[in-house]
């Protein structure tokens, strides 16, 4: 049982990768999320340092407004931004583990 359906002219393509295309494309599609994650990560670490702390320290800090008024646009833009991000993480964690036990 293959993972994903590859159409014939992509097959065709990938074919010249490798000797299953199927497994080619989950290969390619792996690489591509764990890309992602990469990218999710580094956002992550940059709001890290922007504010020299973890994501759940400076949820805690600007609770009792050590970073100033909590409700600033500034502020409510990184934490929102950053809990996106979070999310985001596990999110492809999960598919990533997903697509690792498939294949």
């Amino acid at each position: 049982m293959s993972l994903i359906k590859i159409e014939p002219a992509l097959k065709d393509v990938i074919q010249g990768l490798g000797s299953d295309p199927e497994m080619e494309a989950v290969k390619i599609f792996h690489m591509g999320l764990k890309g992602l994650l990469r990218e999710c990560e580094e956002e992550i670490m940059n709001l890290e340092i922007k504010y020299g702390t973890s994501y759940e320290e400076f949820k805690s800090k600007l609770d009792t407004g050590e970073f100033g008024d909590p409700f600033s646009y500034p502020l409510e833009k990184d934490a929102m931004l950053w809990e996106d991000l979070m999310a985001e993480k596990r999110l492809r964690l999960g598919i990533i583990r997903q697509v690792e036990e498939r294949s």
